[in-house]
């Protein structure tokens, strides 16, 4: 334990019974931190080399490849081709309805 000297100004302002309360509370935080920080033996139980080897390996199965991205991009091309289809079936409706609607009303009105 190191030994802590109190300047003169603090011994005099303190007195003392407040060095002493300082010096207490000085030595219980030095002991508080030191209990809190990792040891060298805990950093090597938290993380050793086949861990981190593990945690590598976990993150590159995670990890999209090339061939997943590929696949992606033609699921997308696909996607866009059917909603292309999908439209042009629906207008060529909409024209015919208007076509049919039309012809009604022509037989009906112009005679």
């Amino acid at each position: 334990m190191s030994v802590i000297t109190m300047p003169r100004v603090l011994r005099e302002k303190l007195g003392d019974e407040g060095v002493d309360a300082l010096l207490t509370v000085f030595s219980e935080v030095s002991l508080n931190t030191r209990n809190d920080l990792a040891t060298k033996s805990d950093i090597k139980e938290m993380a050793t080399k086949s861990d981190l080897k593990e945690m590598a390996t976990a993150l590159r199965q995670e990890m999209a490849t090339k061939e997943d991205i590929a696949n992606l991009k033609t699921e997308i091309e696909k996607s866009k081709v059917d909603t292309i289809k999908w439209m042009i079936a629906f207008g060529a409706t909409q024209v015919g309805i208007l076509i049919a609607a039309m012809g009604l009303m022509f037989k009906f009105f112009i005679k």
